[in-house]
């Protein structure tokens, strides 16, 4: 690799090459500019294309040529299909966005538009910073726009996964009031579309979870409360919903009166709210263990062993004579220890044994 570098930089400089172009850090410059040219000219081919008289019939809009808008306007599409994305992947992202409220038809385009920017910004900064510094600088900034631009393509996608969470959160915390409600709407002689309503218009502690009733009550009104239902547990997909999917959707197959079902229901749904409440609590002492042993004990440590090791330090300092009272002792080898204990009279006088 190095011999073709050298090779290559030899054929420029022969050739009469500025010597800013002989570096190959400004090859990689030069290959991200012309990639953006070639970007730009595409964005600008596709917004054209449309209007251009001479156009082609345009054909029927696939996955994402089916939205016009966006938060870049006619460009948010262009910026969008420069990210591809396999048929699973468009499937679970397009249910993410449902989940999260986000029900635009530009919502997919523009997250990706978004998604696109942020990667190639830093990646065009990376290259003109490459170029500017010094040779032996190249391949760390090179390496240091790619992490910066993947971590930044990430952030659209954690936003719609965090709004996903906090809602599903929400409409999930919001169930057991909405079926207190609702059953007293029923237990009134009120229709189901009627008690849908009713109780989105009235639930405004849970906005998530008043829209999706809004949605329920729509789809009801054009098609049947039983597809519309299960739309809902589709869209929504989880556990708590798909239970009061199933409940509404078999009372109102069987006619049978649901008032009574739907207050069990509540309550259930707060007895299980209430043990994951509980449990939460008893994990908290497992969590505090982690900060407690690696932020608040060394602190506790330094504080409360600090005045005795200080004591101690000066206790064994062989410069302190007058708090140090080993310190005019003389160090005994083995030989002066034996020597002392030659020297010690081991004779037994009897008459010291009879006095004792």
């Amino acid at each position: 690799m190095q011999d073709l570098v050298h090779n290559i930089q030899s054929f420029l400089a022969q050739s009469g090459a500025p010597e800013w172009l002989q570096n190959p850090s400004a090859w990689i410059a030069v290959a991200c500019g012309v990639g953006l040219v070639l970007i730009v000219v595409r964005l600008l081919i596709k917004r054209f294309a449309g209007t251009s008289p001479e156009a082609a019939p345009v054909p029927a809009p696939t996955r994402r040529t089916e939205t016009t808008g966006g938060v870049f306007g006619p460009l948010t599409e262009a910026l969008a299909s420069q990210i591809p994305e396999s048929e699973k992947e468009h499937q679970e992202f397009g249910a993410m966005l449902k989940q999260a409220g986000l029900y635009s038809r530009t919502a997919r385009a523009s997250v990706y538009a978004y998604r696109f920017l942020l990667m190639a910004f830093p990646l065009f900064c990376a290259g003109i910073l490459a170029v500017a510094s010094p040779p032996e600088q190249t391949w760390t900034i090179l390496i240091g726009g790619g992490v910066v631009a993947g971590i930044l393509s990430i952030i659209p996608r954690l936003y719609v996964w965090y709004r996903r969470q906090t809602r599903l959160a929400q409409i999930n915390g919001g169930l057991a009031d909405m079926l207190d409600m609702l059953s007293m709407c029923l237990s009134g002689g009120m229709s189901i579309s009627a008690s849908l309503d009713h109780v989105a218009k009235n639930l405004s502690g849970y906005p998530a979870l008043a829209e999706e009733l809004q949605i329920l009550r729509r789809q009801a009104d054009v098609g049947s409360v039983r597809t519309a239902l299960k739309d809902w547990a589709q869209r929504i997909d989880t556990p708590e919903v798909r239970q009061v999917a199933t409940l509404l959707s078999r009372g109102d197959q069987l006619g049978n009166s649901m008032s009574g079902s739907l207050l069990e229901q509540a309550d259930h749904f707060r007895t299980a709210r209430k043990q994951l409440a509980t449990l939460q609590a008893n994990r908290m002492p497992v969590f505090l263990t982690f900060p407690l042993l690696f932020c608040f004990a060394p602190g506790v440590l330094i504080i409360l062993m600090s005045p005795s090791m200080l004591e101690l330090a000066d206790f064994i300092n062989p410069a302190n004579p007058a708090d140090n009272p080993l310190s005019g002792n003389q160090v005994l080898d083995l030989d002066q220890t034996a020597q002392v204990i030659r020297d010690l009279d081991q004779n037994v006088r009897p008459a010291a044994i009879e006095r004792e």
